[in-house]
């Protein structure tokens, strides 16, 4: 594991204002911490408070376990009395109006490598797609690179990391985060990729990442459990705009979302470079798509330059996808020409319109809008009845679980409802609430067996699409994480 510097000088943040001591003592940390559990001798423990965890709950534990310095919210003041203080006398004790805003400068300054090359991805669909494409269009043209999100952190060239049952947060904790920056580093992998998620950048977890480049891929219904509205889920996306990246870095923005116009005039006013793309793109012009068996030939103009290629990945949006990768690679300097050969040889992420078996398609489409562009991507594809197996997260936005059975009633021919990650929710419930827009369909509680019964009826002409868990390896019931996964489930239904 890479080592963090031995001293970090605090006095910088101090003198801001940012940080404030609770006394003469000032320690610098040998290491930094967020949770309780991991905090080490001499560490710092950074108390955050949130809504499952709060580490303000947990500060006695992590002076217990050693810790060097406390860092609490302003308005935790009053819990670091005297007597904490005087049980304590060789931890220092900060307090901090902006502590997430803390948690990640102090990360920066612990870990302080960072690749030369780092493009962050926002929106509500394809991050996960653009950031695996970006990754493999570098590394075809010889750069060393990486990828980080939902599906963790990908080096190219190496294997796939294993699952890991319940997967992470797609952006890190700026801790992790720095700590893999600084690896990334130090194994001279320069160029990175990675997942912006909205819960990061409201969290303010990537703020002190170094970004040349950052993509704006759509915005539809989503984590509004979360943000409670549409509005401050899209002002947390914006932060990524309008906070983090610097003047003269460039954002890469579709123009064929309704959002565009109000994202260049955002780019605009801090003098950032615009990249558009669409097929209202003004640097990046998508003239045509033509499907194919398995593939779409695509032309585009590239900033008055007609280039075609055919794609192997089935789905406009999968094109979408592909010429936000090539606009992140153009941005950071690379040949158009060369960049755009590559992309004929792009290879489909896990769970994403993956072809588990003939005419049978996994995805990992949750949303309203996935849902929706997975089943009109596969309909050309289609020529008897296009079945959708689906079910809703439990513990997540239950406004979209109708709207995703009204799109379903409308764009398939055969509908089977099903369960997929329920968590903590009543799984018949959030059937019932999907199914109150699309009561015709089938309503089959087990995964399995819905995926049986799909494939079961197929005929010849007929496409499944599985929708909802992609490339997750796991189905949460209650506080349980039991083995699932939807293409192995299909392939046991194949080869019995």
């Amino acid at each position: 594991m890479m080592q963090g510097p031995k001293t970090m000088n605090l006095s910088a943040l101090i003198n801001n204002g940012i940080l404030t001591p609770l006394g003469k003592l000032v320690n610098e940390p040998a290491s930094l911490s967020i949770n309780s559990r991991t905090v080490e001798k001499g560490g710092f423990f950074i108390a955050i408070p949130g809504t499952q965890y709060d580490g303000t709950t947990y500060i006695k534990e992590a002076l217990d376990r050693g810790a060097g310095g406390i860092i609490v919210p302003l308005e935790f003041k009053e819990q670091i009395g005297s007597d904490i203080k005087n049980s304590y006398p060789h931890v220092s004790f900060f307090v901090s109006q902006e502590v997430r805003k803390v948690a990640s400068m102090l990360a920066a300054a612990y870990y302080p490598l960072q690749p030369e090359t780092i493009v962050a991805v926002t929106g509500t669909n394809g991050k996960t797609s653009i950031v695996t494409f970006t990754r493999q269009i570098w590394a075809q043209l010889n750069l060393s690179a990486a990828s980080l999100g939902t599906l963790g952190l990908v080096i190219e060239g190496r294997p796939l990391p294993p699952p890991t049952g319940t997967a992470g947060l797609n952006t890190p904790d700026p801790i992790r985060l720095h700590q893999i920056l600084q690896s990334l580093k130090e194994e001279k992998i320069d160029h990175l990729a990675f997942e912006a998620s909205s819960h990061g950048l409201h969290q303010h977890r990537l703020d002190s990442v170094r970004l040349k480049a950052a993509v704006f891929t759509n915005f539809t219904n989503d984590h509004l459990d979360y943000h409670q509205t549409m509005e401050a889920y899209f002002d947390a996306k914006c932060r990524l705009f309008e906070e983090i990246m610097v003047r003269d870095t460039c954002a890469i923005l579709n123009t064929d979302i309704l959002e565009y116009e109000k994202l260049r005039n955002l780019c605009q006013r801090r003098s950032l470079k615009i990249i558009s793309f669409g097929k209202a793109g003004e640097t990046i012009r998508i003239n045509s798509i033509v499907p194919q068996p398995g593939s779409q030939n695509v032309s585009l103009n590239v900033e008055g330059k007609i280039y075609d290629f055919n794609l192997p990945l089935v789905g406009e949006f999968q094109v979408y996808n592909a010429v936000a990768a090539l606009g992140a690679v153009i941005a950071c300097g690379e040949n158009p020409s060369s960049a755009i050969a590559a992309c004929g040889n792009l290879k489909g992420v896990p769970g994403r319109l993956e072809q588990a078996a003939k005419d049978i398609y996994v995805d990992y489409s949750h949303t309203p809008d996935g849902l929706k562009l997975a089943l009109l991507s596969l309909r050309p594809h289609t020529k008897g009845k296009l079945t959708v197996v689906f079910g809703c997260g439990g513990n997540r936005d239950t406004m979209k679980r109708a709207e995703m059975g009204d799109i379903a009633r409308r764009l398939a021919d055969k509908v089977i409802i099903t369960d997929d990650n329920p968590r903590y929710e009543n799984p018949a419930e959030i059937r019932q609430q999907i199914l109150a827009k699309c009561p015709e369909a089938s309503e089959i509680a087990s995964r399995c067996e819905a995926i049986q019964t799909a494939l079961k009826e197929m005929v010849p002409g007929d496409v499944v699409l599985i929708a909802g868990k992609g490339h997750e390896t796991y189905q949460l019931i209650g506080d349980k994480a039991l083995p699932f996964n939807d293409v192995e489930e299909v392939q046991k239904c194949m080869n019995p």
